[in-house]
């Protein structure tokens, strides 16, 4: 079974260009690269998809480029796009593909290159020249990525980016060996142009390949990778490690078996063996926790996956007085949770919190001794919530029942 037959086994892949030409590149063992856009210094669990999917294929032997778009990050790509992007200030991308590469490197071995060394020298008629005269206009006008603009507006940079993407892919293909892009759903048209570019300079027999994957999507037809409070990242000072577990241990039993397959390197085989345990208490969640230990662990290593693991045990069999001040804040950061800047009664920090819908339903709560702060059962409903009573003058957390928290932190 080659790779490409275990990527179908995990309903990864969405299209591929040629088929035919996969028996060659298998032979090979050519290059293969994926672009990431530097519009924020951290990746999300989103785009880790497309990094999984190439790191698979560096582990069948295949050598694995990631091109980070420096120049096409200062015009934004309008893929998926209603409006035209923000454009980020140089200095705020060069910092991002800083932070980008660093992050990169962390995970697998690749190589790591920026699209702006391919333009940085050259000059608006080199590329009028050299690249625009590859590309019909009515060719890009059939591109969806361009049809769903032109009623809204689209400006000529992002009219051009499809043309600087598909000369990434001709620049790697002809300097550096690589034959193959990957892509999300979305990056079809922007992939065929590069292969298009490539037919043109080197023929008709060329060996290049695209591949775009499938949106990893939820049940109800959201992206896979966003909770309440946002994208989880990579970037462990923008999202800690045990919020990224919590929220994969909080995937639905109609989504795990699928994000296995794409998150993980779990085999298949191991994977259905999993389900078929799973599916017998699905109560136990023990595929979510499955699938949080080995993400956690690929991302952030295997003993930090170990300690949150640890502590959503601790969280959610009562031992939580056993944790440190600085884990606790951790786990309850991906809480719902609220602001104070002054005393507060009781039952308005409960509506507040969204614990209940009201006074009424707070007063309840209290008085059928269901609701603790900081370990403290409350029984009075005129308790006033303060800072006084805080841990390390940051934070409170409140605990509704057995296993419900909630998190108030202090100005």
């Amino acid at each position: 079974m080659t790779i490409f037959d275990e990527l179908k086994q995990r309903n990864v892949i969405n299209n591929i260009t040629n088929e035919k030409k996969l028996e060659e590149f298998i032979k090979n063992k050519p290059g293969v690269y994926v672009g990431v856009d530097p519009s924020f210094k951290s990746m999300h669990l989103g785009n880790y998809y497309t990094l999984i999917t190439i790191n698979r294929l560096a582990k069948a032997g295949f050598k694995p480029y990631i091109l980070i778009g420096g120049a096409t990050g200062l015009i934004g790509d309008p893929s998926g796009k209603k409006a035209e992007r923000k454009v980020l200030p140089l200095d705020v991308i060069r910092n991002n593909i800083e932070c980008l590469t660093n992050q990169i490197k962390s995970l697998f071995d690749c190589e790591i290159v920026n699209n702006y060394d391919f333009y940085k020298d050259m000059n608006i008629l080199q590329f009028l020249r050299d690249v625009g005269k590859l590309i019909n206009v009515n060719y890009l006008l059939e591109k969806e990525i361009i049809k769903g603009r032109l009623e809204s507006g689209i400006s000529y940079a992002e009219f051009s980016y499809n043309l600087i993407q598909g000369y990434d892919f001709l620049n790697l293909y002809k300097n550096h060996n690589v034959w193959m892009q990957i892509g999300g759903s979305d990056q079809w048209g922007n992939i065929t142009t590069g292969i298009e570019m490539i037919r043109k300079v080197c023929g008709d027999d060329n060996n290049a390949l695209g591949l775009t994957i499938n949106l990893l999507t939820k049940e109800d037809g959201t992206k896979f990778g966003k909770s309440e409070k946002g994208a989880i990242y990579l970037d462990s000072s923008i999202t800690s490690p045990y919020q990224m577990y919590q929220f994969l241990v909080n995937q639905t039993d109609a989504d795990v078996k699928k994000l296995l397959l794409a998150l993980t390197f779990i085999s298949v085989d191991e994977i259905n063996s999993i389900m078929n345990a799973h599916n017998e208490a699905p109560f136990k969640k023990a595929a979510q926790k499955r699938l949080a230990f080995e993400i956690v662990k690929d991302i952030h290593g295997q003993d930090v996956a170990t300690k949150c693991e640890e502590i959503s045990a601790k969280l959610f069999s009562g031992e939580i007085a056993s944790l440190s001040h600085n884990d606790l804040y951790d786990t309850l950061s991906s809480t719902p949770s609220i602001t104070l800047s002054k005393s507060t009664n009781i039952l308005d920090v409960l509506v507040e919190l969204g614990v209940c819908p009201s006074k009424s339903n707070a007063r309840t709560l209290v008085q059928s001794k269901s609701i603790s702060i900081n370990g403290q059962l409350i029984e009075d409903i005129n308790f006033i919530v303060d800072k006084e009573n805080s841990i390390d003058n940051k934070f409170s957390y409140i605990k509704k029942g057995k296993k419900n928290y909630f998190l108030i932190n202090w100005n």
